[in-house]
């Protein structure tokens, strides 16, 4: 197939290399913007094409992936063309299907929403509804998730929302250990070492003994339930569900 790609930002990039690292037969085309994000594919992989325009991305791909900002939508899709028998897929944030629909009225659609870790093949990679050819296109790229529904889809996909906040405390951390005098690469290595362990951990658990976790990585008085139980009374935990309340309820006109 030809796989176009309309916006060649982060994620479009973050996805094309997916498609690498798992060994895509595809063909890839790319929009020229971002200029060296598209020239660097390009020269990279053989492939990878970048084309002139994004109408001629449009006119020659089989699957066409939008993935620009939600404020550059209008811009970028001026004069362009979705004929009939094409797929068109959404990374844009907050763009529904219904609308997404409408800017192609006879192609088959699809949201689907990676993560930048999809460049390795690992993390979750959300998508809905069902296409064979996406399923198909997806599978070795990470934990596939396909959403029962777009509600679903919305609520899911607010989880990610907490990458940043995750990198926040890693930090915190490894800054607690420097104020302490540890030194700054021994420091960061432990820190990084551990959350990476714990996260492979909780992926190696079947789903059954997932909230039995908490227990299991602590002892009766020692330091792990001291932390716990400190941030169990200061409510902290509570912290991200207020954060993520509403999250659902974003649609693109309120995002940038």
């Amino acid at each position: 197939m030809r796989l176009g790609f309309i916006g060649t930002g982060t994620i479009t990039e973050a996805f094309v290399l997916g498609l690498q690292h798992k060994g895509t037969p595809h063909q890839i085309l790319l929009s020229p913007r971002s200029e060296a994000i598209s020239s660097g594919l390009a020269e990279r992989f053989p492939n990878v094409s970048r084309l002139a325009s994004n109408a001629a991305v449009a006119k020659a791909s089989d699957i066409v992936f939008l993935g620009m900002r939600p404020a550059q939508l209008e811009t970028a899709l001026d004069g362009v063309v979705f004929g009939q028998g094409r797929i068109l897929v959404s990374f844009v944030a907050g763009l529904s299907i219904a609308e997404l629909q409408a800017l192609a009225p006879e192609a088959k659609v699809c949201r689907v929403l990676p993560l930048p870790m999809i460049s390795r093949g690992q993390g979750p990679v959300l998508y809905f509804p069902a296409l064979p050819q996406i399923a198909e296109l997806l599978e070795g790229m990470g934990d596939v998730v396909l959403a029962g529904s777009e509600d679903e889809l919305k609520t899911i996909v607010g989880v990610s929302a907490f990458m940043s906040s995750y990198f926040e405390l890693q930090q915190t951390l490894v800054g607690s250990l420097i104020g302490q005098g540890v030194p700054i690469e021994t420091a960061s290595l432990y820190v990084r070492s551990l959350l990476a362990g714990l996260a492979g951990t909780a992926h190696l658990t079947s789903l059954d003994m997932q909230s039995a976790l908490p227990g299991l990585h602590q002892t009766k008085g020692g330091l792990n339930e001291r932390v716990r139980q400190h941030l169990l009374a200061a409510g902290w935990f509570d912290e991200p569900l207020k954060a993520f309340a509403g999250l659902t309820r974003f649609e693109r006109k309120n995002l940038q």
